[in-house]
């Protein structure tokens, strides 16, 4: 001890550099370790002065680089120079207020100074919580609730997948710039709704199929076209002046009870018309037209192969409210030098 104090009392200007327990020291003030190595157990190091926030507070002067560390924040104020003060730990004095000493993100908050850019690379940069809001921009402009798996935007409390909150009357805040009201429709595709609960679900569904073939042994297979819960088939192997029908059945195993609306049939040797009768469909290919209840013509349904014959209808399903429009044709093709041909086409909506 006395050694140290003889070395402070030596006038500074004899020195261009101090060192603890060293003699050769590299720089203005070096402390070197008494036991470097080894498995001695006295303490080696320097203790920065610890105060508490009141104290660091309520100095004035400081100089800019002091460095303290603060042992108690129960005591003073989170403003003027302690502004930062908000746990206990090293400070170091920026010439404005104290501020931490290698603050980061995982145990205190911060401020950016400027921009920051993260390269990743091939590198991952994952974030795993369990809480509501564990991860968000501005509390609510994008918010992710990893406790209950759903992301927020406009919301800090979505309740579905994905919530979109705009703060618009009338306003989904949902747009796309690369599709609007004049682009090309799709086939085959279903309109998008919104419920009661302002989910997005699907209001309607649009399937159509379209089947042609050639009228012989193994046209009730190769005609066949199933769409929805139902599929119709043409039956007669051969082309004829008999009549004949198009026929139907459920594909649920269970009947399929509806209406049918508006059925036409055209052919070279006439047409007719009928208006709406209730239909009944089992798990059992049965005739369209034939025998149907309250039907005062039944003869209007049938078409033939040689009067290039052209019915169509539309039957709308009281089961699972779902709507057929079909189309079903058939020719001899003797004037076009082919053979019996014909196409059924059936529309789907739900």
């Amino acid at each position: 001890m006395k050694k140290l104090l003889l070395l402070f009392l030596v006038p500074y200007g004899i020195f261009a550099q101090v060192g603890i327990n060293t003699s050769t020291p590299s720089a203005t003030f070096e402390v070197a370790a008494k036991e470097a190595t080894g498995t001695i157990t006295t303490v080696d190091g320097m203790l920065i002065p610890r105060i508490n926030r009141q104290r660091a507070q309520s100095m004035t002067g400081i100089p800019t680089s002091a460095l303290i560390y603060v042992n108690d924040i129960s005591t003073g104020t989170q403003t003027g120079n302690a502004v930062n003060i908000d746990n206990t730990g090293f400070y170091f004095f920026n010439g404005t207020t104290w501020t931490k000493l290698n603050a980061n993100i995982y145990s205190s908050d911060g401020a950016l100074t400027g921009n920051r850019t993260v390269t990743q690379a091939d590198h991952t940069l994952a974030f795993n919580g369990t809480s509501t809001n564990a991860f968000s921009v501005n509390g609510a402009t994008f918010s992710v609730d990893a406790a209950n798996n759903r992301v927020g935007i406009g919301t800090s409390t979505p309740t579905a997948k994905m919530e979109i909150e705009s703060g618009v009357d009338g306003s989904s805040g949902l747009k796309f710039t690369n599709m609007n009201n004049t682009t090309t429709p799709s086939s085959n595709t279903s309109p998008l709704g919104i419920d009661a609960n302002g989910n997005v679900v699907v209001q309607s569904s649009i399937t159509t199929s379209f089947r042609s073939f050639n009228i012989n042994a193994t046209t009730p297979t190769s005609s066949s076209v199933a769409i929805g819960s139902l599929e119709f088939r043409y039956p007669s192997t051969t082309c004829t002046n008999t009549d004949s029908y198009m026929q139907v059945r459920t594909t649920t195993g269970t009947n399929n009870t509806g209406i049918i609306h508006g059925i036409s049939r055209t052919a070279q040797n006439g047409s007719g018309f009928i208006n709406s009768v209730p239909l009944t469909i089992t798990p059992a290919f049965a005739n369209i037209g034939a025998g149907i209840p309250s039907n005062p013509n039944p003869a209007l349904i049938p078409i033939n192969c040689t009067q290039d014959g052209h019915a169509e209808f539309t039957f709308f399903s009281y089961v699972d409210k779902t709507f057929y429009r079909v189309s079903f044709h058939i020719a001899d093709g003797d004037g076009l030098g082919f053979g019996a041909l014909g196409y059924i086409f059936v529309e789907f909506q739900r």
